[in-house]
C-alpha cells in the first residue's frame, strides 16, 4: 500500500504541475515591446496610432508598462543619408536587453531597419505598419538626391530578418493605368506628381518601374525634389494636351519645408482642365476623377491585436500579416465636368460628392428648425438629467451587485469542478493501479502455477494500458485547454484519411461477428484541416464504437454540404446504443455508461474539445435506432489542384 500512495502522489502532483504552468503560460503583461516610429509621435496619425495601440493593447493584455516608444524624428529626404545610423543608434539602446518584439511604424523606420547588420535587428522578432510592400533601399554614397532614381522592390522576402508579421499597403500602378487608357483610350503621355519625400520617392520608382510594361505610353515626371509648389505648378500649366495626370504625394517641395493642405487646391487650379487620377488618395474629393488606393485609415488597433497574439502564441502565422485593402474610387461631381460616362466605373467602386440630397439643399432652414427645437426642449433635458443621473446611479450599482453575485457562483463552480476533478481523478487512477499492485503481489507468491500468473500478467499489462492512455488523455485535454496546441491547418484528402482510420481501428480491434464499413460520396476531397487532429477523433470514435458492438456493423461515413460550406462525417453501430437522455452526458469527462467496459471515460470529451478547436461541433444523433450513431462537422474549406500541387513543392 505503500507503494500505491506515493505512486498516486505523484500522478496528482504532476497533473496539478501541468494545469499551473498552462495558466501561468497565457500572461504575456511581463513580454517587452519597442516601438520605433518615423515621425514624432506628436505628429496627428502617428498619435492617433499609437492612441489606439495603447488603448486596445491594454485591454487585450492588461498592462503597457512594458510597452517603450522610440522615435527617429524623420522630415524630409535630404535626412535619407542618416536614417540607418539613427535606427541603429536607438537598436543600440537594447542591445543588453532586447526587447520581445520590436514594432516600426512608417516607411523611413522600416527602410532603416531593413539596412541594419546587427544581430538585435535580424534576431529580433519584428512587425511593421504604415508601410508600402513596394519600397526602396536607403541611399549609399548618392551625392545627389534630387536626381537619385532608386529601383523599386516588392518585398515578399525579408531575408534573414525575423519578420512575424505587420499591416502593409500595397500600390497597384497599372489598375491606375488601366484607368486612365479605359476613360482617355486616346492619351499617350502620363504625366507623375511626387515630393521630396521617401513615400513619395517610393511610389515614383515604382511608377517608373510599370510603366516600362506600357510601350505605347510616355511617362513624364513631376519631380517635387526639383520643384518648389510654384515651379511644379509652372510644369502643370505647361503640360500639352492630350496628357493624363497621376497624382501620388505631395507633402513637402524641394524647399525642404512642409506645405500647406490646400495646396492640392493651388495644383489643380494651375490647369483645372487636365484630367488627374490618384494612386494614394492625395487630391480625392477636390481634384483626382478618381484612382484604385489602398484604404489607409488607422491600423493602431489591428497592430494590438496581431501583436498580441503573436506574443501569445509566440509563433509567426500568415494571418499575422495584412494587407490593407484596395479599393476604386470615383468623384461624380469630376466625371461629370469631365464628361465621362459612368459606365466606364468599375463595379463596387466608392462614388463621392454624390449629388446634393435633401439635407443639403435645405440646410439652413433644417439647422434653423432644428435651434428653435432645441431651445425648447433644452428645459426638459435638464428637468430628466438628475432623474437619469439618479437611475443610472442605481442600476450602477444593481449591476455590480449581479456581476459580484455572478463571480461568486462561478468561484464556487470552479472549486467544485476542482473538487469533482480530484475525486475522480482518484477513484479512476486507483481502480488500474490497485489491480496492478495487488496481482503484482500475487506474483511473487509461489501458491499459484504458471497459467494463473500468465492471467495475473494479463490483468496487469490490461490496467496498465488503461492507467497510461487515461494519463495521456488527461495530458491530451490539458494541452489543449491551455493553449499550448495549435492547429496546424494543411491540405489533406478526406477519403484516404477516413480509409486509414478505419483500417488501423480494423486491425487493432478485429471483431468476428462485425463487419467494417464505409461510405463516401466522392473519390478524393481534399480541404484544409489539422490531419492529426482529424484522425485523432475519427480513431476515438470509431473505437468507441468497437468496444460496444459485439455483431452487424461498423460504418464510416461523410457527406459535403456546399452551401452551409460544411463537412460532416457519421460513425455508426449495431451496438447497444446510448440513451436518448444521455446524449449529451457522454461527453462528459469520466462518465462510462457501462462501467465493465475498458476505457477512460475521457475519449468522447476529448473528442468534443478537439472538434471545437476545429470549428465544428460533435453530437449523438438520437433518431438512430439501431445502435449509436456520432457525428460531427468542420468547416468545408476545399484545396484547389493547383494550390496542393503548390504546396508540395
Amino acid at each position: 500500500m505503500k507503494v500505491y500512495n506515493i505512486i498516486l502522489k505523484l500522478v496528482l502532483c504532476c497533473l496539478l504541475s501541468i494545469f499551473h504552468i498552462g495558466m501561468a503560460s497565457a500572461d504575456i503583461r511581463n513580454e517587452r515591446i519597442l516601438i520605433i516610429t518615423s515621425y514624432n509621435p506628436d505628429t496627428e496619425r502617428t498619435n492617433a496610432n499609437l492612441s489606439e495601440f495603447f488603448r486596445k493593447y491594454k485591454t487585450l493584455a492588461g498592462s503597457t508598462t512594458n510597452v517603450c516608444v522610440e522615435t527617429m524624428n524623420s522630415k524630409n529626404l535630404s535626412e535619407a543619408p542618416l536614417w540607418k545610423d539613427r535606427m541603429e543608434g536607438l537598436l543600440k539602446k537594447y542591445t543588453n536587453d532586447p526587447p520581445s518584439l520590436i514594432i516600426l511604424i512608417g516607411q523611413v523606420a522600416w527602410v532603416s531597419y531593413l539596412a541594419q547588420t546587427s544581430k538585435l535587428a535580424h534576431k529580433t522578432p519584428s512587425m511593421a505598419a504604415m508601410v508600402s510592400t513596394n519600397t526602396i533601399e536607403l541611399p549609399k554614397g548618392i551625392k545627389n538626391l534630387r536626381t537619385w532614381m532608386p529601383e523599386s522592390k516588392e518585398y515578399t522576402d525579408f531575408k534573414d530578418f525575423n519578420i512575424v508579421g505587420g499591416i502593409f499597403y500595397k500600390y497597384h500602378v497599372g489598375r491606375n493605368i488601366e484607368l486612365i487608357k479605359d476613360f482617355y483610350p486616346n492619351t499617350r503621355n502620363i504625366a507623375f506628381l511626387s515630393d521630396f519625400t521617401l513615400g513619395g520617392l517610393t511610389i515614383q520608382a515604382l511608377v517608373r518601374k510599370e510603366m516600362t510594361k506600357y510601350k505605347d505610353l510616355n511617362l513624364q515626371l513631376i519631380d517635387g525634389r526639383r520643384y518648389t509648389l510654384f515651379g511644379a505648378c509652372k510644369q502643370l500649366k505647361e503640360i500639352k494636351e492630350g496628357t493624363v495626370l497621376l497624382i501620388g504625394t505631395w507633402r513637402i517641395d524641394c524647399s525642404e519645408n512642409y506645405v500647406l493642405a490646400n495646396t492640392t487646391s493651388v495644383l489643380r487650379d494651375a490647369n483645372p482642365n487636365l484630367p488627374a487620377f490618384s494612386i494614394a488618395s492625395v487630391g480625392m474629393g477636390s481634384w483626382a476623377i478618381g484612382g484604385y488606393t489602398p484604404e489607409f485609415g488607422l491600423v493602431g488597433e489591428d497592430l494590438a491585436d496581431i501583436a498580441y497574439d503573436y506574443l501569445k502564441a509566440k509563433m509567426p502565422n500568415s494571418d499575422l500579416f495584412k494587407i490593407r485593402h484596395n479599393c476604386y474610387t470615383f468623384d461624380k461631381s469630376k466625371l461629370a465636368k469631365f464628361e465621362l460616362s459612368e459606365n466606364l466605373v468599375p463595379a463596387n467602386s466608392i462614388i463621392i460628392n454624390q449629388t446634393e440630397n435633401f439635407y443639403s439643399k435645405n440646410r439652413k432652414m433644417i439647422l434653423w428648425v432644428l435651434s428653435s427645437v432645441l431651445v425648447l426642449i433644452f428645459g426638459l433635458f435638464i428637468a430628466i438629467y438628475y432623474i437619469a443621473h439618479i437611475r443610472r446611479l442605481k442600476n450602477a450599482l444593481e449591476k455590480k451587485s449581479k456581476e459580484l453575485a455572478i463571480a461568486k457562483d462561478k468561484a464556487e463552480e470552479a472549486n467544485r469542478l476542482k473538487t469533482a476533478f480530484i475525486a475522480n481523478m482518484s477513484h479512476e487512477i486507483r481502480t488500474p493501479l490497485n489491480a496492478i499492485v495487488g496481482f503484482s503481489e500475487l506474483q511473487c507468491m509461489d501458491d499459484y502455477s504458471n497459467e494463473d500468473k500468465k492471467e495475473f500478467e494479463k490483468i496487469i499489462k490490461e490496467n496498465s494500458t488503461l492507467l497510461l492512455n487515461l494519463i495521456n488523455d488527461i495530458l491530451d485535454i490539458s494541452r489543449i485547454e491551455s493553449g499550448r496546441v495549435t492547429i496546424d491547418y494543411r491540405p489533406c484528402d478526406v477519403v484516404k484519411l477516413c480509409h486509414s482510420c478505419l483500417i488501423s481501428v480494423k486491425q487493432a480491434r478485429p471483431l468476428e461477428h462485425v463487419e467494417y464499413q464505409e461510405h463516401y460520396p466522392v473519390d478524393s476531397l481534399f480541404i484544409q484541416t489539422d490531419a492529426v487532429k482529424f484522425k485523432q477523433v475519427i480513431i476515438n470514435l470509431l473505437t468507441n464504437a468497437s468496444k460496444f458492438t459485439k455483431e452487424g456493423h461498423i460504418r464510416l461515413s461523410f457527406s459535403v454540404d456546399e452551401g452551409k460550406r460544411l463537412i460532416t462525417l457519421a460513425i455508426s453501430d449495431t451496438g447497444i446504443g446510448v440513451p436518448k437522455e444521455k446524449a449529451e452526458a457522454v461527453f462528459e469527462r469520466f462518465v462510462k455508461l457501462n462501467q465493465y467496459v475498458q476505457g477512460t471515460g475521457l475519449g468522447l470529451s476529448l473528442c468534443r474539445i478537439i472538434v471545437e478547436r476545429l470549428g465544428g461541433k460533435i453530437w449523438l444523433d438520437t433518431s438512430y435506432t439501431e445502435g449509436a450513431r456520432f457525428m460531427f462537422c468542420i468547416p468545408l474549406t476545399k484545396v484547389q489542384k493547383e494550390d496542393l500541387a503548390e504546396d508540395q513543392r
